[in-house]
This record gives structure tokens, C-alpha cells and sequence, in this order.
């Protein structure tokens, strides 16, 4: 990544530095893949020498960048997305006992040029889909969840009942007392900025002493166009609200639950400066009313 002149970033520039980090990935060179990033952004997990070489002792990797999408360029600097996917097979194959991680990841990336050098500032993965020995992706909810996931039981309820046509579910984040799981349009499955998104969030506790104080709180602790109460009772609320950014109009319905196991935030997101069409908008608020009657509040 060594230029005698100070480098320029194009599109082109973008895809080689993709494929350069891949195939050092499938080389399985540390070190040479060390290199690629700035040297004061060289402690992320990715970088990690114990896990890599543990991977690389135990499997053999084929990678297949499925898409990039450039989200800013200029002369200093980039930030785009890409995704690929990853089969691994076990160097021994004795050792295979067909639970290879195989996996399709998409990651937000960010570099800057320096001096006569392009750098990687960030690399962070925000989706991961896990695939079968032959490499499709896994039904339903196992496409997502870890098997360290430990509050997914406790959302299913939930998800059960808010069903959404042509979503799938995209990405699973998990947090010392938090779980998040996200559905995205199957064909925004890999994008980092959707139209359109129905996400399911898990906390052990609920900040606020009541739903009222709650929903208090977030009307009034963000930068609202509109808001509107649409339903709220001892335990749940459910709230409409607007609000604008670069992007233009976001249009997004809430179901907040306080149960006792749990405070659920159960969101869907129209963005892109868009409105939620009022059949899909009615459809959501009496699915939200019902997952609503799932709530146990028994101590």
C-alpha cells in the first residue's frame, strides 16, 4: 500500500484494497493484513493474532466479495460497505464435523490517506448471516442468532406476532444486558442504509420507573417534527413519531413493553424521506396491540 506520490482514491482504487484484504485473509498473512491499517487503529477485534491463528491452524478459506457500495469519496479520504462471504473447509479433514463457521459478513469501512499512503481506519462488521456446509443461508432466525444469544427466547413472543411480508431477519447484536435482532427487506439484506426496517430490542431493565415516564422521556429527549401518543396503558405504550436528518423524513411506530422479564423496544422504521403507508401503518399498530397482550407481567 506503498505509493511514491500521494495516492488517489477512486472506485477502482476501493476494489483493489477489498481484494488485496481478502486474499490476505485467505493467504492467511497476519501480518501482511496488519499492515493495511493505520497503525493507531490496529487494536480492533479483527486483528486479533490468537484468533486468527487458531482459524487459520484449523481451516482452509475461500472468500467471494458479493457487493461494495460506496457511501463517500473524496481526495482524502473514503467510506464505503462491502460484503463477502467466506466457506471454510478443516485442513484435516477428520476434523470436520460439519459445523464449519461458514458466513456471509458485510462490514462498514473507512480509509484515509496519509502522506503517500492509503490507511484503514475502521473496519466493523454490522451484519452476519451463517450459512450450511453448502453454503445457503440458514432458515429463519438461525441466518442471525449466535448460539451465545441468551434473550432471543424472550423476543419471540414478539416476533411471532409482527410479521412483515419480504423481510428477513439481517443482523444480531448482543450486549452485557441488551439483545438487538434487526429485519430488513430481503433485497436490503446486505445494505448499511435501508429504506425500511423492523427491529426488536431487548434490555434487561427499563431506565425510566414507568411507561409513561418512558415515553415522556423519548418524545421529549429527540428532535421530533410530530409526535403522537397512539396507545398507553400500565405496561406498554405504542407512539408515532417523525423526525428529519440528511437523509430526509424518517416515519417510525414504537411498541414499548415493560414485562417481568424484561423492557422491549419494538420498532419499524420507514426512512429515506418517506411516510409509512397508512395500510402497512394500520396493520402495524393492531400487531402491535397484540404482541402487546403477550406481555407477562407475574413477578
Amino acid at each position: 500500500m506503498f505509493f511514491k506520490r500521494k495516492p488517489k482514491i477512486s472506485e477502482q482504487t476501493i476494489k483493489e484494497i477489498v481484494q488485496k484484504l481478502e486474499t490476505t485473509y485467505t493467504d492467511k498473512n497476519i501480518e501482511r493484513m496488519t499492515e493495511m491499517f493505520h497503525p493507531n487503529h490496529r487494536d480492533i477485534s479483527f486483528l486479533n493474532h490468537f484468533s486468527l491463528s487458531m482459524n487459520f491452524q484449523i481451516y482452509n478459506i475461500t472468500s467471494e466479495v458479493l457487493n461494495l457500495e460506496i457511501l463517500d469519496m473524496s481526495e482524502e479520504g473514503a467510506t464505503f460497505t462491502y460484503t463477502r462471504k467466506h466457506m471454510y473447509t478443516c485442513v484435516n479433514e477428520e476434523d470436520d464435523n460439519g459445523t464449519n463457521p461458514n458466513n456471509i459478513s458485510s462490514y462498514y469501512v473507512e480509509l484515509k490517506v496519509e502522506g503517500k499512503t492509503i490507511w484503514m481506519m475502521r473496519y466493523a462488521r454490522y451484519s452476519e448471516l451463517f450459512l450450511d456446509t453448502e453454503g445457503r443461508i440458514l432458515p429463519d432466525e438461525k441466518a442471525v442468532v449466535p448460539s451465545g444469544a441468551k434473550y432471543f427466547e424472550n423476543m419471540k413472543r414478539f416476533i411471532d406476532v409482527i410479521q412483515l411480508e419480504h423481510f428477513k431477519p439481517a443482523t444480531y447484536l448482543t450486549y452485557s444486558d441488551s439483545e438487538f435482532i434487526g429485519y430488513y427487506l430481503e433485497t436490503e439484506r446486505y445494505q448499511y442504509r435501508t429504506t425500511e426496517k423492523l427491529t426488536f430490542d431487548y434490555f434487561e431493565e427499563m431506565a425510566a420507573e414507568s411507561i409513561a415516564e418512558h415515553t415522556k422521556d423519548f418524545i421529549e429527549g429527540n428532535p421530533l417534527e410530530y409526535s403522537e401518543i397512539l396507545a398507553q396503558e400500565k405496561y406498554y405504550s405504542i407512539i408515532e413519531i417523525k423526525m428529519q436528518d440528511h437523509t430526509g423524513l424518517k416515519h417510525e411506530l414504537i411498541l414499548s413493553i415493560d414485562a417481568s422479564d424484561g423492557f422491549f423496544m419494538i420498532r419499524y422504521l420507514k426512512s429515506c424521506n418517506a411516510s409509512i403507508e397508512e395500510k402497512l401503518r394500520q396493520r402495524l399498530i393492531e400487531q402491535m396491540k397484540i404482541a402487546a397482550t403477550k406481555i407477562d407481567v407475574s413477578v
